[in-house]
């Protein structure tokens, strides 16, 4: 019975928020008839939710909110019993410029009720305080609401990690905080006192010997065996100090029999790539022979890549080659970066890629793009026969990207493999730019026979595809009623 009046007390004193504050007799009988249909609802939703993005009927009740309530009912209605209606109230606010917005942040900055929210196909839970900072912060929640500027953010900044609250802000507010003498006994005491993980990578930025025993002892719970280190390898890539090493090296162990991944492992990689010494080379090569399971593998893999990205040295050129030219791993930053440093080498590479170009998979447009281009300053014959290849087989996601090539170089030898691809193709995305890139050749023979073959797919007449291929050719002066 104890425990449960507890509960009930917490979640009283939760839910409460504001209510001593709330004075009712200054809110209109007209908007205290729409918080309360908001406060019914419950949800604090935007103007598109679910994968349709349907308009649902609580966002017709912040506009209504926003357009009959005055400045001084929001107000009050900031500190409202309902969450839900407080974070509204703010958010329908944050429209009028003119409002002292911060103090109102700082009033709610100790606001710990939790609020729901359902942001087109995402809904999740936070506290009122977030919500609120959120409403205020750039490029956040609404670009028409008044945002804080810098010094206001400073401000706010330093409240927060000063504040006994537990606001996902507060985390934010100490992952930014410049490492200063003033600062360090109180990021300090949030380690040692609430084991505050954030703040260990914070702490670990002073490089001070006598926090390389917290930083080595620390571990979070976690319902996995042999994990929690996450911000313990995000604390060594701030302070890479030879006393961590060895953790890194019999955590990897354990990891290359297992049967599944874990995402900790990334920062596992990039806490040992930090190093740039000969041990860290040797530990980053250990995943291409010792890990047991080939589905794991590709994981390991992937992660290496990542944090030799992250942390490009010399020492690690030998791997970023193996990884391109054995597990296909390669990006345009690094590809610009190899390519600087070895030509010839990067060049072969290319020729190779291109002539397996599926085994990049998608998002590497750019760097095909690239990679065409240095062939064919090399080999323009081997680089024009990579294009009327995928003219004739690219999928859909490689497509255009040597359509647009085809399209730039107007060679003859793309004419007819166009023309082969528009008479099979049934993809709409795909025989839109063949047809763009025939057009591009401003010839009127081509043009004549874009109109006979159009005769002989029927898929190119369907739906939503056809009727952009009528706009496409009446909008370059085809005549297509004949």
């Amino acid at each position: 019975m104890k425990t449960w009046t507890t509960l009930l007390f917490l979640f009283l004193l939760l839910t409460s928020y504001g209510q001593s504050n709330f004075d009712s007799s200054k809110i209109s009988k007209g908007t205290n008839k729409i918080a309360d249909d908001i406060e019914e609802v419950g949800v604090v939703m935007n103007s598109g939710i679910g994968y349709a993005g349907i308009r649902p009927k609580q966002y017709d009740n912040f506009i209504h909110l926003k357009e009959k309530a005055t400045s001084d009912e929001l107000k009050a209605l900031t500190n409202h019993a309902s969450p839900t209606v407080r974070c509204y109230a703010f958010w329908a606010l944050s429209y009028d410029h003119s409002v002292d917005l911060f103090s109102i942040v700082l009033d709610h900055i100790d606001d710990t009720a939790m609020v729901d929210t359902q942001f087109g196909c995402i809904g999740s839970s936070k506290p009122v305080g977030d919500f609120f900072i959120s409403v205020v912060t750039p490029r956040y929640i609404d670009l028409n609401s008044k945002k804080l500027d810098s010094a206001e953010f400073a401000t706010l900044d330093s409240t927060l990690i000063y504040s006994t609250n537990y606001l996902w802000a507060k985390t934010k507010a100490i992952n930014r905080a410049k490492p200063t003498e003033k600062l360090y006994p109180v990021i300090r005491e949030l380690v040692v006192t609430d084991k505050h993980q954030p703040a260990l990578v914070t702490l670990a930025k002073y490089l001070k010997e006598q926090d390389v025993k917290l930083i080595l002892n620390n571990q979070f719970k976690s319902q996995y065996k042999g994990s929690g280190f996450l911000y313990t390898y995000k604390a060594i890539c701030q302070f890479p100090h030879p006393d961590f090493f060895p953790l890194l090296e019999t955590n990897q162990k354990k990891t290359l029999n297992k049967t599944h991944f874990s995402n900790e492992w990334r920062e596992l990689y990039k806490a040992i790539a930090c190093y740039k010494n000969n041990k860290a080379k040797e530990l980053l090569q250990v995943p291409f022979t010792e890990v047991k399971h080939d589905d794991i593998r590709k994981y390991h893999i992937d992660f290496v890549y990542d944090a030799i990205q992250q942390y490009k040295s010399p020492i690690y050129d030998e791997l970023l080659w193996r990884l391109w030219a054995e597990e296909n791993r390669i990006t345009i930053d690094v590809y610009t970066y190899l390519l600087d440093k070895n030509p010839e080498k990067a060049y072969e590479l290319s020729k190779k890629n291109l002539e397996n170009i599926n085994a990049f998979g998608w998002g590497k447009d750019s760097l095909i793009k690239t990679m065409l281009d240095l062939t064919l300053t090399q080999d323009e014959a081997f680089a024009l026969e990579i294009i009327r290849i995928n003219i004739k087989q690219a999928n859909v996601h490689l497509f255009l990207t040597f359509s647009t090539k085809a399209a730039e170089l107007k060679d003859s030898s793309f004419i007819d493999p166009l023309f082969n691809r528009m008479e099979t193709e049934w993809n709409a995305h795909v025989y839109l730019e063949v047809v763009k890139t025939l057009i591009a050749y401003d010839d009127s023979k081509i043009n004549e026979r874009i109109i006979a073959t159009r005769k002989k797919n029927d898929e190119l007449n369907k739906d939503w595809g056809g009727e952009a291929l009528d706009k496409l050719l009446i909008d370059n002066g085809f005549n297509i009623k004949n």
